[in-house]
């Protein structure tokens, strides 16, 4: 039961009652009791007024009513409802026709702005954005600076690296391998010589490692 409205300052009385409660079952066109109608009628006719009004309309055959224990209903008579002829049918279905199509049309445009929000929701922030941005400028400029790097100089490939590197060891063994052999063949030399060793180096013209300011222990290959 619909609840119940504020009871009007001025209640319809009469015939424009009757014809308020006629007017309001043929528009509606379904059972409802008369604590209902004056309920659903903001109270423009009282409850005890509308009980009344349709148990003459019932008794005068102008409406339907029933009683169920000490409940009564009352609807329109059904007679009196209009039929729609054929082709107000047809002009009826085809309306409601294009009416469902517009509204699939609308769920669906409502779908894809629910799809477009989320979207939007599940984005990143203006602070994320710019926050997002300065991370990949820095990035940019170190990738930058790699690459001048990289084309300042010619690029060494792996196979490249380990030619040059075998290369650089084979070069050290086999000075390693000459001075050796210089200083056991000098030691012999050396020994009927009065004078010091260095100065035999002077006279023949010999430059040696340490006169040089090198090392070749420090070049990172063990002495064969």
């Amino acid at each position: 039961m619909p609840p119940k409205a504020k009871k009007s300052s001025s209640a319809t009385k009469g015939d424009e009652a009757e014809e308020l409660i006629l007017d309001y079952l043929k528009k509606v066109n379904r059972p409802y009791s008369a604590s209902d109608i004056s309920s659903n009628l903001h109270n423009q006719v009282t409850k005890a007024n509308a009980q009344k009004i349709l148990i003459s309309l019932t008794e005068e055959n102008r409406i339907r009513g029933k009683q169920y224990g000490k409940q009564w209903v009352f609807c329109t008579n059904q007679d009196e409802i209009e039929v729609p002829s054929v082709e107000e049918a047809e002009e009826i279905d085809e309306r409601i026709k294009e009416l469902s199509q517009e509204v699939t049309s609308v769920k669906a445009n409502n779908s894809a702005l629910q799809s477009k929000i989320n979207s939007l929701n599940n984005s990143l922030t203006d602070e994320q954005i710019i926050e997002r941005i300065e991370e990949l400028k820095k990035l940019n400029s170190e990738n930058s600076s790699r690459l001048d790097e990289l084309r300042s100089g010619d690029v060494v490939s792996v196979d490249e690296k380990k030619k040059i590197e075998k290369a650089y060891e084979e070069a050290v063994k086999l000075w390693k391998q000459r001075k050796r052999m210089f200083r056991e063949a000098f030691d012999t030399i050396s020994e009927n010589f009065p004078g010091e060793p260095k100065d035999l180096l002077a006279e023949i013209g010999v430059e040696t490692d340490e006169d040089a300011g090198l090392n070749i222990n420090a070049l990172g290959f063990k002495a064969s």
